[in-house]
């Protein structure tokens, strides 16, 4: 039997039409993506099934086009991360807990994500612009909640998790605002709405996130806005009790038995037992120590929990990513013209919201919580854009 090797007439309708197939795929997981950017305030159980399609979509999409796996500069360092932290997962407590509880790192693919289909600036605004009305509808139905609790009861996220969201909105919204970027009359309203959820949630932790959030971005770009920053925040201190309260309290809390205090040294003393880490999810040997309350099982601490968890080592590879970050944001901040409103309006937003995050870590665990991590994610995906697109225009 010979075999006819010569290349049919319809070759080149059939090789178009696959191609076409698989840009469906690409627009298909981008206009995903867009829904999962929407859906980070909104639910979890949303949210994480509309990545997990999008990261579906994404893979037929490479398969198809037999393109590499996206790389980036923050490749080696995320890698040695989880090495670590699967390192620990053997060496730790309970190895079948960690290695379920691993699974939430593998939220890291929405970095891949955002740098693969954010493809340029348009899309890059598009995508913040999909997040921010999520958030912009979530804090409309919390003040609703405050205004009638009993009609508008609690539906979406819980106060500390929405607040650590609300922290990349306001650090946004306010970059955008300075440089003029989004319409004014819609970012103006989205934003009182963002400070005002925020302050009716009540959680200091986020509060001091936003504090370093706005302080960095008026650093950035302009100190008049610290006076402002200042201005409103003794206003608010000294017309809402309930925030005034909160802040006078802040030190009694800290020593109070079960308190930060208590959890911080019982996780010192938990890292020096367990060098190498107890392992994902086992932050339950907490409750071991007198005074810390058996529904508690992290240490309210980025830097803490994580060493707990994957010991000294998790603890370098982990600052190693997050230098190495903060460092290509500098970087990309400083290559941008002055002149380049939109792309300095999004470095300084990353910059910023990234400052913001870890200053909140300092009082809180908000790399543990999912919902805040998916913020965090996209946020650092849309680093990388501005990275390349200022190593591009350079």
């Amino acid at each position: 039997m010979v075999t006819d090797l010569r290349p049919r007439a319809d070759g080149a309708v059939t090789e178009q039409r696959f191609f076409r197939r698989n840009y469906d795929f690409s627009l298909l997981a981008w206009r995903l993506l867009c829904a999962f950017a929407v859906s980070i305030p909104f639910s979890i159980f949303i949210a994480q099934t509309l990545l997990i399609l999008t990261a579906i979509a994404a893979a037929l999409d490479w398969w198809g086009r037999r393109r590499p796996f996206p790389s980036t500069p923050l490749d080696l360092p995320i890698a040695c991360f989880f090495g670590a932290s699967l390192l620990a997962a053997f060496l730790g407590l309970d190895l079948l807990h960690s290695l379920w509880g691993l699974r939430t790192y593998l939220q890291i693919v929405i970095v891949y994500l955002v740098f693969a289909y954010a493809t340029d600036l348009d899309r890059a605004f598009l995508l913040l612009r999909c997040f921010l009305v999520g958030s912009a509808i979530t804090a409309s139905y919390t003040l609703l909640g405050a205004l009638a609790p009993a009609v508008f009861t609690r539906l979406f996220l819980g106060q500390m998790t929405q607040s650590g969201q609300l922290l990349f909105a306001i650090g946004f919204t306010a970059s955008m605002l300075l440089r003029d970027v989004f319409p004014q009359r819609l970012v103006r309203p989205a934003f009182a709405l963002y400070v005002l959820a925020l302050i009716v949630n009540l959680k200091r932790g986020a509060w001091f996130g936003v504090t370093a959030t706005i302080v960095t971005i008026a650093l950035l770009t302009s100190r008049r806005l610290l006076l402002a920053a200042a201005a409103v925040i003794l206003l608010i201190v000294t017309a809402v009790s309930p925030v005034r309260e909160r802040i006078a309290n802040a030190t009694r809390d800290l020593f109070l038995p079960g308190n930060r205090y208590d959890i911080w040294a019982a996780a010192v003393d938990v890292v020096h037992r367990f060098p190498m880490g107890v392992g994902r999810k086992n932050g339950e040997i907490l409750r071991d120590y007198a005074n810390i309350p058996q529904h508690h099982k992290h240490a309210h601490n980025n830097v803490l929990q994580i060493t707990m968890e994957s010991g000294y080592l998790g603890l370098a590879t982990f600052l190693w990513w997050m230098g190495r970050f903060a460092r290509l944001t500098w970087r990309s901040y400083r290559r941008v013209p002055p002149e380049e409103a939109r792309i300095q309006a999004l470095a300084v937003a990353v910059l910023a919201t990234f400052v913001g995050f870890h200053a909140a870590g300092l009082v809180e665990y908000n790399f543990g919580d999912s919902e805040v991590l998916e913020a965090f994610f996209v946020m650092m995906g849309l680093g990388l854009v501005v990275d390349r697109t200022t190593r591009r225009d350079a």
